[in-house]
């Protein structure tokens, strides 16, 4: 039924013209935003009513004529959501967009049988849902406030319904669910391999002055590591490898060609050999120091073995957490790599007082 909805609440849009998009004349700083165009609302019965409320559109797109410009919607660079909106009219788009919109916009005409009533009623209040939770997006910045608090470390999401009243035991992990941590976390993990590396195993001592840092924008989770050849590996829902970078170095297609025998995938024995997947945060550290140690060596044009260099770099990560140097440091400086979780006492508590049995994992 509530696809049922969603299918007739874009069958009302498309057929109303209620949202037109347009594309104003950039100047300077263009920032994105939607602009949404009123049309007046006709009877139902009139035969005429789409060529009226197209005729209305096309009026009100002629009073903007000095700056608008109907895009094209098969422009990759636009969206369906989106435009481009200069500085000077920022200010009173978000001023239009933040107010609600007439209510006849939001309205389906009423039918003679209850039933059919029943079901415009339901889509009047997902569209008007729909239009309530379009206003949360900030067109400046295109970004959403995802909780009604402000703030996204207040909102839970989840991808199926549990009945917690069936749970008699929950478990939580350390890492990332019970404690969350800073950028600086990364950072600090980064370095003190870094030092290992130069330290313990002998690499170059320029490395620790040539302005290596943890660069968080490089790496995401859900790559690979390819261990023969050194590559940062992104990979195919058909696990082929589809980009794939030699240091910070964009590899060639003909060169992932070469190396998987003429072909971008590997059976599943070879990738499990080869790759080693980086699914969580602490590996994107790992992902980092790889690629910028082989770009350090092919920058300075030494000589080296890809699968050595990344078995020291994961050697050096490991020995990084089992020598305890690492958690003593976080553990030392809470406030500088720990993010403050304010509900997470009450929410143990409330387990605990509601007959839950709490098991903790490090």
């Amino acid at each position: 039924m509530k696809v049922f909805h969603l299918i007739l609440a874009v069958a009302f849009f498309e057929s109303s013209t209620a949202f037109v998009t347009v594309q104003f004349a950039q100047t300077s700083g263009a920032s994105l935003c939607r602009q949404e165009l009123p049309f007046q609302r006709e009877s139902c019965g009139d035969a005429n009513l789409l060529s009226r409320r197209t005729s209305n559109i096309d009026s009100q797109l002629s009073a903007l004529s000095p700056i608008v410009d109907i895009s094209n919607t098969e422009d990759e660079n636009i969206n369906a959501s989106n435009i481009l909106l200069t500085d000077e009219t920022a200010a009173a788009a978000v001023a239009t967009i933040e107010e609600d919109l007439p209510p006849e916009m939001l309205e389906f005409p009423r039918h003679s049988l209850p039933r059919v009533n029943d079901v415009l009623v339901e889509t009047e209040n997902f569209l008007q849902n729909l239009h309530q939770d379009s206003k949360k997006v900030d067109p400046r910045t295109n970004q959403r406030n995802m909780s009604p608090m402000g703030n996204a470390n207040d909102s839970i999401f989840a991808n199926t319904y549990v009945d917690m009243g069936a749970v008699d035991t929950v478990g939580f992990d350390y890492d990332y669910t019970l404690v969350h941590y800073t950028e600086e976390l990364l950072t600090l993990l980064y370095s003190m391999a870094l030092n290992r590396l130069v330290n313990d195993r002998c690499y170059p001592k320029e490395m620790l002055t040539s302005g290596l840092v943890y660069d968080n924008y490089f790496s995401i989770r859900g790559l690979a590591v390819d261990k023969e050849t050194g590559w940062i590996c992104h990979l195919s829902y058909t696990h082929k490898v589809a980009v794939a970078w030699e240091g910070r170095e964009k590899v060639s297609t003909a060169r992932i060609f070469e190396s998987y025998r003429g072909k971008r995938g590997m059976n599943p024995r070879e990738r499990r050999a080869r790759l080693k997947p980086l699914n969580d945060l602490f590996s994107m550290a790992e992902c980092c120091l790889i690629a910028d140690t082989i770009q350090f060596f092919k920058d300075n044009e030494i000589d080296f073995c890809p699968s050595n260099v990344v078995t020291d770099i994961l050697g050096a990560i490991r020995d990084t957490h089992i020598s305890g140097d690492f958690h003593r440091v976080v553990a030392n400086n809470p406030e500088k790599y720990f993010d403050v979780t304010p509900h997470l006492q009450d929410v143990l508590e409330n387990l605990k007082s509601s007959g839950k049995r709490l098991i903790f994992a490090r």
